[in-house]
């Protein structure tokens, strides 16, 4: 199967309890128990939401949200960061403002570096934009992304590193091969998209 074919006819799915989790593995096993052991216990105490991406019957990723919130003083740009202050008349630089969590996002390795990802993760921030704008109000969208998945988020995808993560960085790659799991907190600000 091709991944154009994929990209084109990929839907997504609220996951429940007569879906077979069995056969997917994305080559990381915290992400895969998770799917398979939590995502529908945690799913139905409302603290996620997890949807199925779907192709052809079968289940080829998956996604998990929720809610949650950044710290003024965590975002790296001053201006976006004086700005919302004044428009909400702020003054702790310690105040949390509204943002959803894609808490997993994973694909199955099969089909890993081939561009479908990206291309589901932009859709997935594409619907939730929509939501921001029609049904509940948020800036951003946060990630918790591994260290192996850092350049994925903010290289391809315009995703931001906490302010306090700016030393870190810098050694990124060596951080990767060392503890690719290390995660990092990331945001993407809605009103750049």
């Amino acid at each position: 199967m091709k991944i154009k074919d994929i990209i084109d006819n990929y839907y997504f799915e609220t996951l429940n309890e007569t879906h077979d989790l069995s056969y997917f593995d994305c080559g990381d096993e915290e992400l895969n128990d998770f799917l398979k052991n939590d995502a529908l216990k945690q799913q139905n105490e409302k603290l996620n939401i997890t949807k199925l991406i779907m192709f052809d019957g079968k289940i080829i990723g998956y996604t998990s949200i929720l809610t949650d919130s950044l710290i003024l003083k965590n975002i790296n740009d001053e201006k976006l960061r004086l700005k919302i202050k004044g428009k909400l008349g702020i003054k702790s630089k310690n105040r949390n403002v509204p943002a959803v969590k894609i808490g997993r996002l994973a694909i199955e390795k099969k089909y890993s570096g081939e561009g479908l990802g990206t291309h589901i993760l932009r859709n997935i921030i594409h619907s939730l934009k929509a939501i921001a704008k029609t049904n509940v109000s948020f800036r951003f969208i946060v990630v918790e992304g591994y260290a192996k998945a850092f350049n994925f988020y903010v290289a391809k995808n315009g995703f931001e590193y906490l302010k306090k993560d700016y030393e870190k960085v810098k050694n990124i790659d060596f951080i990767s091969q060392r503890d690719p799991t290390k995660k990092f907190y990331l945001y993407l600000d809605l009103e750049k998209i």
